[in-house]
């Protein structure tokens, strides 16, 4: 906790360089949409394994953003993978934390510190009543996401997590086609998100979190998986950990997640020595199958770390899908019995589709969905879960 000598201001910026606790404020007032302009952006932190994907999203989408500055996390003793590269933030203001809220002010703070700092650092913006994009995961304490997320709900405040898949067309068509019936009951989904960044510090940093690879990486495929069962929770949810291949005995980084439902299980794979492009979704129903690999390209991800040298340029994405039967010719228009290919461009950029739903949200353009703060206190409920911790029921 920052020490009582400190100032408030003080202590928030000891929260963005260190991680420190901060001051407890009287929420704002409720939140109204910005009308038909750019929103102003804050980047605040660039340790996060995807800050500098986020930092270029923004960038590129000049008609609905401009990026104003960035507030440094370098200093907090949050595990990371690796330093962060200074390259490009540099070019803009770096603020402190009093200089965002007193001066700034700015429509959208985009929150990429340290998986440990996401929660405290976001909880603080929440009291100020500004938007937010947040990026995961929502911390090992059930409690803390949700006080966050209800302070943002009461005021009306946009929340949007970064789960990386919300915008991936091809991913939100299975899951449509999951929830149409067109194949019948769904009674198993299988995800595997291996891959290998190849950063010699992974096994520490994937085993410093609880449930290591699937705290870090199990939580993306919950997030869309759970829809297709209308966010009903699962019977039961847990994992079985294990080193990956050549890592240390104690290391973290081979899990595999299961998702208990009653006539359906949820399994999601992750090991740290896989491969990225052969990541794969398959959903099996009563009247058919369907699956999708790769599920994106993954050179276009600007990760921090990992080894996308020699990765295959993946222009389409394709989801291959078969009908036993076309059994209700309404809700599969298009498709026919045997083999059915559905294709996508593969998208040049993992983060752009969400960011830009977001700034359509912050102009007033589509409303704010209410029903999402609950979905995300649900996705994160099961990714606890998932990582075989003890949780508390979502009122």
């Amino acid at each position: 906790m920052v020490g009582i000598r400190l100032s408030k201001w003080a202590a928030l910026a000891a929260l963005a360089l260190a991680g420190c606790a901060a001051v407890d404020e009287t929420p704002a007032s409720q939140w109204k949409p910005i009308g038909n302009r750019k929103a102003r952006v804050v980047h605040w932190g660039i340790i996060h394994n995807h800050s500098r994907g986020k930092w270029d999203a923004v960038l590129k989408l000049t008609n609905d953003y401009e990026m104003v500055g960035w507030v440094d996390d370098r200093a907090s003793t949050a595990m990371r993978m690796v330093e962060p590269n200074l390259s490009g933030y540099t070019n803009y203001p770096c603020f402190t934390p009093q200089q965002v809220f007193e001066e700034v002010k700015p429509d959208l703070i985009v929150v990429e510190t340290s998986n440990s700092d996401l929660v405290e650092v976001s909880t603080e913006i929440a009291r100020h009543g500004i938007p937010m994009h947040m990026d995961k995961p929502l911390g090992s304490d059930q409690i803390g996401f949700m006080k966050m997320s209800r302070i943002c709900e009461a005021q009306g405040v946009p929340l949007q997590i970064g789960y990386m898949f919300r915008s991936n067309e091809a991913i939100n068509k299975m899951v449509e086609i999951a929830r149409s019936g067109v194949l019948g009951e769904i009674y198993s989904i299988d995800a595997d998100l291996d891959h290998n960044y190849g950063y010699p510090k992974y096994p520490e940093y994937a085993s410093y979190y609880p449930g290591g690879t699937a705290y870090l990486l199990a939580c993306h495929v919950i997030e869309w998986a759970m829809p297709i069962f209308d966010d009903a929770l699962p019977d039961k949810t847990w994992s079985i950990f294990k080193p990956a291949p050549g890592d240390p005995d104690w290391a973290v980084t081979h899990s595999l997640t299961v998702m208990e439902y009653p006539r359906a299980n949820v399994t999601i794979r992750v090991c740290s020595k896989g491969t990225q492009p052969c990541r794969h979704i398959r959903i099996d129903g009563t009247n058919g199958s369907m699956e999708l690999e790769p599920i994106e390209d993954f050179r276009t991800v600007k990760h921090t770390t990992g080894l996308n040298e020699g990765l295959a340029r993946v222009d389409k994405l394709e989801i291959k899908m078969y009908l036993k039967k076309v059994n209700n010719p309404a809700k599969a228009a298009g498709y026919h019995d045997g083999i059915n290919r559905i294709s996508f461009k593969a998208p040049n950029d993992r983060y752009a589709g969400q960011l830009q739903e977001l700034a359509r949200i912050l102009r007033g353009e589509i409303p704010n969905p209410p029903g999402l703060y609950r979905h995300d206190l649900l996705v994160h409920k099961v990714s606890l879960d998932a990582c075989n911790l003890a949780t508390e029921e979502v009122e």
